[in-house]
């Protein structure tokens, strides 16, 4: 697997970076650490470098400490299956990602929500919505999560899936990578609700897949034993998975409710698909993972499915 970590030294970058070490990458995998120097950080370079910064020529190049903030990453993240190198480059922070993309043929993204903007304090979230709508691999966005710091440990993962070949993806992808010891995992999937019709929430929590798909009927009708039949099969995907898993099925409004179970289950990363089905195949989940990449309360993972493996 081939990774781009997009490192501006803001916090929500620091969030990516720590949720990168909760994962063990497979056998092989590389990671690129880019970092983009703008005009306006030659500027504040310029206005606020030392004397002796002076005398050693630095006008116009990188701020210096980016150089040791690389290192530093380099050293958390390099392991045995995963080989990690980082480059400077100058430009358009978005520009330059969507370009080092395509030029290393990346697999998967991240960046923070927000990035460093020229006044300190200031921030630009255009960048992750801008590598979001136009990278054609799947993106990780890193925010921090309200509360007490998770350990390396621990990570609460929610996994919204809707039958779609995106959503497939995203068990696969996880199937892939080794989680910390003591994750959960929430598979959820949202049954579109109609406007006379009011929010509902089902937890299989206990019961039995048949009785499970009984009170999602009793719910949904027909739309309920789909998609408990669609958990179902996310399920036996992941059967191979030695965590805690638990299913719920909602009925609202899709990003409204992923947002609203992420919030109460006090989720680290919600995972979702770039696109979505319903009966006649159409893009939902792009408009979908877009709100819930905006708004989550926590880090937001969205797969995309590649012409390669």
């Amino acid at each position: 697997m081939k990774l781009l970590l997009a490192v501006d030294q803001s916090k929500d970058s620091k969030v990516a970076i720590n949720l990168l070490r909760k994962f063990q990458w497979p056998a092989g995998s590389s990671l690129l650490l880019l970092h983009v120097t703008t005009i306006d950080d030659e500027k504040r370079a310029a206005s606020t470098k030392t004397s002796k910064y002076k005398k050693s020529g630095g006008m116009g190049k990188p701020i210096p400490d980016i150089h040791a903030e690389l290192r530093r990453v380099e050293k958390l993240l390099a392991s045995e299956t995963l080989k990690v190198q980082s480059i400077i480059v100058k430009g358009i922070p978005g520009q330059e990602i969507l370009a080092a993309i395509r030029r290393k043929k990346i697999d998967l993204v991240v960046l923070g929500s927000r990035g460093l903007s020229r006044v300190s304090g200031m921030f630009m979230g255009s960048v992750s919505g801008w590598v979001l709508k136009e990278a054609s691999c799947s993106v990780l966005v890193g925010r921090p999560t309200t509360g007490k710091a998770q350990s390396l440990s621990t990570l609460k993962l929610l996994l919204a899936i809707d039958g779609s070949p995106d959503a497939c993806k995203a068990a696969h992808f996880l199937k892939g990578l080794t989680l910390p010891a003591q994750s959960k995992v929430l598979l959820l999937h949202v049954i579109k609700k109609q406007l006379y019709e009011t929010e509902q929430l089902v937890n299989r929590a206990g019961k039995s897949w048949t009785e499970f798909s009984k009170l999602a009927k009793d719910l949904c009708k027909d739309r309920g034993i789909v998609g408990v039949r669609i958990l179902k099969d996310a399920r036996d995907a992941l059967s191979s998975f030695p965590f805690n898993i638990e299913e719920r099925l909602a009925k609202g409004h899709e990003a409204s409710a992923i947002l609203k179970v992420a919030r109460q289950q006090k989720a680290d990363l919600v995972v979702v698909g770039s696109k979505g089905t319903t009966g006649l195949r159409r893009i939902l989940m792009g408009s979908v993972s877009h709100h819930v990449s905006q708004h989550a309360p926590c880090s937001v993972l969205v797969l995309r499915s590649l012409k390669k493996s």
